[in-house]
């Protein structure tokens, strides 16, 4: 009996420690920046790494949009070349077996990751591993193109929702699910906006989202679905309508401090690549001599550091041909520049 009794404690305090590690203890620590790997991804397919050396070219893939890490894992979203649904992961394609009740075409627009659950946005349903999810209302739906995140089993789907009356305008809205369907909801607007839309959505911590977009031309927010409208470098004596004054393409949180990254408009009509956070501005330009435009495609945090990925444009002073460059910043600083080269987003792992 007393030998029953110690195997019983035993055995409790192994499942308590197993419990509290599987929740608690991350699986894979945050590394150092000399450590990591930095992966870029083409719209084709192609991932590249911090030496702009070739890890892969994705196969079967007609189209790329986006990458995100877990771990030492990567995963990626786009379209297959013979229409399978599913998602790249660490280069290798993984086809989900979803049995679909009407015939579709099948366009996967971004995917995001909780414990072992896949979510893929395949308009107009989401997919979560095998089962399938349908946006209700999502004929009239445009998805963003940032549109998913989820956090502690909850999934946000952001974009925009045309409007009933014939103005033709759309509105801001979120999606959540609720008992196997994903309900719409519309975002608050700016006092006198009749129009908005939401590019791109973080989620962190239990039922926390952050949303980014623009309002009738306002660079915005909507932070726990409450609207903050963004600072202006160069704010308007008065604005113009249809003026676009800014717009947030891409968003983070580290530290508790939120960022938002996205363009907004020079003086002489140039975009230049914007982040705001905690009430100030920041530009990231890399050749301000030469660049005649510049925009955000992504930002992510990693550990207590902050990553942006710009494309600067510029016209070659010799040739005269027009130029793109793919900018990674750390930090507020120019980690690497690639000449020629775009990306489509990119993953820290």
């Amino acid at each position: 009996m007393r030998r029953l009794f110690q195997y019983l404690t035993f055995a409790l305090a192994a499942a308590a420690l197993l419990a509290s590690c599987s929740k608690r203890e991350p699986i894979d620590p945050i590394k150092p920046v000399a450590k990591r790997t930095v992966l870029f991804l083409t719209g084709v397919g192609a991932i590249y790494d911090l030496n702009h050396e070739l890890v892969i070219e994705l196969p079967h893939c007609t189209y790329a949009n986006q990458i995100i890490a877990d771990g030492a894992d990567y995963f990626v979203s786009g379209i297959h070349d013979q229409e399978k649904v599913g998602y790249w992961k660490n280069g290798k394609w993984n086809t989900l077996h979803v049995d679909f009740i009407e015939d579709v075409d099948h366009t996967i627009n971004g995917m995001a990751k909780w414990e072992y659950y896949i979510y893929l946005l395949d308009h107009p349903h989401v997919l979560k591993n095998s089962g399938i999810y349908r946006l209700e209302d999502g004929e009239r739906f445009l998805s963003a193109p940032q549109a998913l995140a989820v956090t502690d089993g909850k999934c946000f789907v952001v974009g925009s929702k045309r409007t009933d009356d014939s103005g033709g305008n759309y509105l801001p809205v979120v999606y959540t699910e609720q008992h196997g369907v994903y309900i719409p909801e519309q975002l608050p607007l700016p006092e006198g906006a009749v129009a908005g839309d939401c590019t791109c959505v973080y989620a962190g911590g239990t039922d926390h989202c952050v949303i980014g977009g623009y309002a009738d031309g306002w660079p915005v927010i909507w932070v726990d679905k409450v609207l903050q409208i963004l600072p202006l470098s160069y704010p308007p004596e008065a604005k113009q309508p249809y003026e676009m004054l800014g717009e947030v393409s891409s968003i983070t949180e580290c530290n508790g401090i939120i960022y938002a990254a996205g363009n907004e408009p020079t003086p002489t009509m140039r975009s230049v690549a914007t982040v705001w956070s905690e009430g100030k501005i920041r530009h990231l330009v890399y050749s301000p001599s030469q660049a005649t435009g510049s925009e955000v495609l992504e930002i992510k945090s990693y550990g207590s550091d902050v990553y942006v990925l710009t494309l600067e444009y510029s016209t070659d002073s010799a040739t005269g041909d027009f130029v793109t460059t793919t900018v990674l910043w750390m930090n507020n600083a120019v980690v690497k520049a690639y000449r020629g080269f775009t990306a489509a987003s990119f993953a820290v792992l």
